[in-house]
């Protein structure tokens, strides 16, 4: 069960007034740079080694995910009573459908701040913006990450939709941690293209690599993914130190997750 997300009097809300929501229902701690002991791709805690040195990269990163994802940025952590209940719900629950608004205004006021830190970061401007789509029987066709971009209007002209097409109803928890070549599909000729790939969370990562590993079957040169976000499980041993310190980290936009100061890259 997720908690109760009770609907705020929200007229002449701006985004920056979601924002704001959004760190007082503490459900969205920030993701830092570097941080010790986490992965350098995925960002999730990774466990040690006889020395009790953490590894630099999780097993799947270094064996699988690094091949077709040149980079993963997170907007916060998320766990079980947290963003991942809005997220939830978001997709699952209706009368939550003005959950879209907090969410939609995490990633316009992030992509304002970071946006330039990302591309600097990952080797340049980005040719397209695109989205992992849901499968077209699913939830009635609708696409959730379509409706959340559409909350805010700028924000939705930014994103080339239709450029991944999901080919089954696979679960998600039938593809952890591995890349599922034929999940997705692309028609569209992405050649030397630099694409950033939008995914409500990474949980185990199967389904970003797998879109991530179409766009590169499509010639893409270069596929960065970004969610809103990174998955902590308490049931995974490396992971529980770090969500034990989330109750003492709020969201915090001035601070990139890519280099991690507060003003982006002169």
């Amino acid at each position: 069960m997720y908690r109760t997300f009770v609907r705020p009097n929200h007229a002449g809300w701006k985004t920056t007034d979601w924002v704001a929501w959004l760190t007082e229902q503490h459900v969205a701690p920030s993701v830092t740079a570097d941080e010790e002991g986490t992965c350098a791709l995925c960002r999730a805690p990774t466990p040690t080694d006889a020395r009790g040195v953490h590894y630099t990269r999780c097993f799947n990163c270094q064996k699988q995910y690094a091949s077709v994802l040149d980079g993963f940025v997170p907007m916060c952590y998320s766990v079980h009573d947290g963003l991942e209940g809005i997220l939830w719900r978001v997709k699952n629950s209706p009368g939550y459908e003005w959950l879209r608004a907090p969410l939609a205004s995490l990633l316009w006021e992030f992509l304002g701040r970071h946006l330039s830190c990302i591309e600097k970061a990952y080797g340049g401007p980005f040719d397209m913006l695109t989205t992992v789509p849901t499968h077209s029987e699913t939830r009635g066709g609708r696409n959730h990450l379509s409706l959340i971009l559409q909350s805010i209007t700028p924000l939705n002209n930014l994103w080339t939709e239709g450029v991944l097409t999901k080919n089954y109803r696979e679960k998600a928890g039938e593809r952890r941690r591995r890349i599922s070549t034929d999940l997705f599909g692309c028609s569209a000729n992405l050649e030397g293209k630099r694409i950033l790939v939008l995914d409500d969370t990474f949980t185990s990562g199967g389904t970003l690599a797998s879109a991530a590993y179409t766009l590169k079957q499509a010639r893409a040169s270069t596929v960065i993914a970004l969610t809103f976000g990174r998955q902590l499980h308490a049931d995974w041993d490396e992971h529980r130190y770090l969500i034990e310190q989330l109750p003492y980290r709020n969201l915090d936009l001035q601070e990139c997750p890519v280099h991690g100061v507060g003003l982006p890259w002169s």
